[in-house]
């Protein structure tokens, strides 16, 4: 794969979409060969600090990018693909495929600003297994209000969906007789104006759920949120 460098030198001018497009080739590229050599240390860090693995697999998956775009010039606030405690949201999905939305301001070395890379990492909260490859968004809001509301819209998350792959299919474990959980994002479906793409997206999100088993038992609004309470049944 060219170097990010290389890439600019063939581009008339750079502009979001060009990095957002070396950044998917650089994920389509590096993210089976991250995961592959490093599974079976994924798995043991899981299995003693759980959540703490994916935070390595970032890490490993994205600093030779980060590097890339300072080589390049390109200066990413905070650091390439977000900050986990300032610019990151997890609110989407059941525990086997839970979606966190980072993201970065990217601008030049003169210090015009290009816009905002968000990448949603999908993850599995009940062991070490990534459901999808990151996901690349472009946004022009950079100010964290607004980033936060474009992400608040379900349609916005989803726009690059088909570049996710699956990366392996769920194997299904024993589970307590019933188990329930929630999701704080199904009110992002909603769209008053838009009644037909809000009932797409409610189908989209809870057919998610149901792929792994969940039903919904309830909704309640909160604080401008919709919280979601799923249960599902196991094997003794």
């Amino acid at each position: 794969m060219k170097t990010l460098n290389l890439f600019l030198d063939e581009k008339k001018k750079v502009t979001i979409h060009t990095l957002a497009s070396y950044i998917r080739q650089y994920i389509l590229e590096q993210f089976p060969i991250v995961l592959h050599e490093n599974h079976e240390k994924l798995e043991r860090t899981f299995a003693k600090a759980g959540e703490y693995a994916y935070g390595v697999y970032g890490r490993t998956l994205f600093q030779p990018l980060q590097e890339e775009l300072r080589q390049a010039g390109i200066n990413a606030q905070p650091d390439f693909p977000g900050d986990f405690a300032t610019t990151s949201i997890e609110y989407w999905g059941p525990p086997e495929e839970r979606e966190r939305c980072m993201w970065s301001v990217l601008s030049t070395a003169s210090g015009q600003t290009l816009g905002t890379i968000v990448t949603r990492i999908f993850h599995d909260h009940t062991r070490f297994r990534i459901p999808h490859a990151p996901g690349i968004i472009v946004l022009e809001e950079t100010e964290t209000d607004a980033v936060l509301s474009a992400l608040s819209h379900a349609a916005t998350r989803l726009s690059g969906t088909a570049q996710e792959k699956v990366v392996e299919t769920m194997l299904k474990a024993k589970q307590p007789v019933w188990e329930y959980s929630v999701e704080v994002g199904l009110a992002d479906c909603l769209d008053s104006r838009k009644t037909e793409i809000s009932e797409a997206l409610l189908e989209h999100s809870l057919a998610l759920w149901g792929n792994y088993g969940w039903e919904l038992v309830t909704a309640v609004p909160s604080q401008g949120r919709l919280i979601a309470f799923f249960k599902r049944s196991g094997t003794e």
